[in-house]
């Protein structure tokens, strides 16, 4: 993995400061503020920073990816929970300024186009990653010259999350979005899931996400739902909590975090739902400010080790983003984690959401939100 210089300058200050803040406005105020000496390898003070999901998935990530990548290569790094690839157009004043504050995130697809489309990624040759020939096809990524963006990090499902303390009975379907009975907890970005649920029960599947006057019936059907919602969360530590608090009887949240939870003793079941769980998926994707691009390639590496995708999968929960050949499961485990299958469950129109962007942000905060 040798031959990338170091093109940007990385400063040892206030960058875990201004993630752990959560602030989209931290990050491009970062931009063009600091000063500092060039460093070109990672450092205890200014180590590689991966950026994914908080909460109890941070906490796991830590102790079975993070702290094991140290372990092995010697390389510094530290995690920061955040949604940086949420946030293209701020993320990429800073990458453009050479201050973004992380080195890699995990983004889900229509973030990772989002920022494909706006330069922010780091893109390299498929041969610069000796692990990637493991990798699922459709999870690696590439701009139209071929190089790749992203790489599959890990999958899963959104599912439904029952207070078991609260309901005696736990919620299957998805149809129970629209009973008076139960108080919900719901994504702020809930266009990710809503959208592909509500299509999918009340009109004819995704395709229906294509066009703006299916996208208004949808959001229209979603209307309905609202005043069941006493929670819209802005990340799933915050779900997490409603539930545990008491403040929601249900939830649609990740079924990997909910199973931990449970393990845990925490009053809480996920259950795939009668008309599918979600299925999503994220990519590594590096920033193309990072001056750790190297290392940054050799974390991707190692994470695409059958080994480590075993290890992350069996105390995480998630799916995994490598060949099925390359693993050794356990099948009542691989029961637990994929319940009916990938083939049962929805898969978001992403695309549908990316052409029809603008629009779909104006028309759900009016309608919605």
């Amino acid at each position: 993995m040798s031959g990338y210089a170091t093109t940007n300058n990385k400063h040892n200050i206030g960058r875990r400061e201004l993630l752990k803040s959560g602030s989209a406005a931290a990050i491009v105020g970062l931009a063009g503020c600091l000063g500092g000496d060039e460093a070109t390898e990672p450092t205890e003070s200014d180590p590689l920073e991966v950026e994914f999901f908080g909460g109890v998935f941070q906490e796991v990530l830590d102790e079975h990816l993070i702290e094991p990548f140290h372990e092995d290569t010697g390389i510094p790094v530290e995690s920061s929970s955040g949604t940086s690839a949420s946030e293209p157009l701020q993320l990429q004043s800073a990458v453009e300024a050479g201050e973004a504050p992380i080195d890699l995130v995990a983004a889900t697809p229509v973030n990772r186009i989002r920022g494909e489309r706006l330069g922010n990624w780091y893109t390299y040759e498929e041969s610069d990653v000796d692990n990637i020939d493991n990798v699922v096809d459709d999870l690696i990524s590439h701009d139209d010259s071929g190089e790749v963006t992203g790489v599959g990090a890990y999958g899963w499902f959104g599912t439904i999350v029952t207070q078991t303390d609260m309901l005696d009975e736990e919620v299957t379907s998805w149809e129970s979005l629209w009973e008076e009975e139960y108080t919900w907890a719901l994504g702020e970005d809930s266009q990710t899931t809503m959208l592909d649920i509500t299509a999918e029960i009340f009109f004819d599947g995704p395709e229906m996400l294509d066009t703006e006057d299916g996208l208004v019936e949808v959001i229209e059907q979603i209307q309905e739902a609202t005043d069941n919602v006493g929670v819209w969360y802005d990340g799933e530590a915050e779900a997490q909590q409603a539930l545990l608090d008491e403040n929601v009887e249900v939830a649609s949240l990740f079924h990997d975090v909910t199973l931990v939870m449970e393990d845990d003793g925490a009053p809480v079941s996920t259950n795939f739902p009668d008309e599918g769980a979600i299925q999503n998926d994220a990519n590594w994707v590096i920033l193309e400010s990072t001056s750790y691009p190297e290392e940054a390639l050799e974390f991707i590496n190692y994470t695409l080790r059958p080994e480590v995708q075993q290890n992350i999968c069996e105390n995480l929960y998630t799916y995994p983003t490598i060949e099925d050949e390359l693993l050794d499961m356990d099948e009542e485990l691989e029961d637990r984690i994929f319940g009916p299958g990938v083939d049962a469950a929805i898969r978001p129109n992403h695309q549908a959401k990316i052409d029809n962007e603008e629009f779909l942000e104006e028309t759900w905060r009016e309608m919605v939100l």
